[in-house]
């Protein structure tokens, strides 16, 4: 009998001890479940995560692209015109070395003589009376132009043109090359600028005359050039190498007083003694 207690209570342990067993690995099953949902639903969050990544790299990659690109053509565009301005000093410089013989020569060629039609008191006032004419007077005969957008075409032959000075030296070829994108682009918004570097190259073979054609007309049509400055700059140096001192201070003067800031109002400066 106690042997058969025995027995029963061993078969009831066992069983509990099954039952036991299997809820725990029930449970240990569903912490598995979750723990592989878990760990998927991370795998996905880091895969998409990681798709961001990728795409604002990508973003980044292009954006520093398209910045190198950019400052690779401002330093281009900066170089230009830093060589633009170096070879127009050198034929400044050019000019203006000249300029000193030229008015030696004149002045030992001619003497001075008042006349009771023009005294020298009356010339200073005349001298101003030119400058202010040539500079401010009304477009009469010529309407201010209206610079169209320039297309391909204008660019490459200005900048044909352009390189002519810059990268050739062949100045006799400039001018034609100038005069003649003047003639085929009337309207063109570049004209200021073929006016200005075609008086310059005039100007530096000491034609003074068709030079200061070119400086007018960019002081006189294109009032809201950057050119303009320059051009009546170099209206003075010419008055100054012709002799005529008082006008070209005045053409100095209106340089300084409307474009103070500007590296032609320097020179003007200089140029007038001030």
């Amino acid at each position: 009998m106690g042997n058969l207690n025995y027995v029963k209570a061993a078969t009831l342990m066992a069983a509990l001890f099954s039952v036991s067993l299997a809820v725990r690995a029930d449970d240990l099953e569903d912490r598995v479940v979750k723990l592989e949902r878990m760990v998927n639903s991370r795998g996905l969050s880091q895969v998409e995560m990681q798709q961001q990544i990728d795409s604002l790299t990508n973003d980044v990659r292009t954006l520093r692209g398209q910045l190198e690109e950019s400052n690779h053509k401002l330093q281009q565009v900066t170089d230009r015109q830093k060589s633009l301005y170096d070879e127009l000093d050198k034929m400044q410089q050019a000019q203006q070395s000249s300029a000193p013989q030229a008015n030696s020569s004149a002045a030992s060629a001619t003497q001075p003589q008042p006349t009771t039609e023009q005294s020298p008191a009356s010339q200073p006032a005349q001298a101003a009376a030119v400058a202010k004419e040539a500079v401010t007077k009304q477009q009469s005969d010529a309407s201010p132009a209206k610079a169209a957008p320039a297309s391909g075409s204008e660019n490459k032959e200005y900048e044909a043109a352009v390189n002519l000075v810059i990268k050739d030296k062949n100045y006799a070829k400039a001018i034609p090359a100038f005069d003649t994108f003047i003639t085929n682009y009337p309207n063109s918004s570049l004209q200021p600028g073929a006016h200005y570097w075609l008086g310059q190259l005039l100007l530096n073979q000491g034609d003074r005359e068709k030079a200061k054609v070119h400086f007018l007309t960019v002081a006189q049509k294109y009032k809201d050039s950057p050119k303009r400055p320059e051009a009546i700059y170099k209206l003075g140096v010419i008055s100054k190498a012709e002799g005529d001192t008082e006008k070209a201070n005045k053409f100095f003067q209106l340089v300084i007083k409307q474009y103070p800031n500007t590296s032609a109002a320097q020179l003007a400066q200089k140029a007038s003694g001030g």
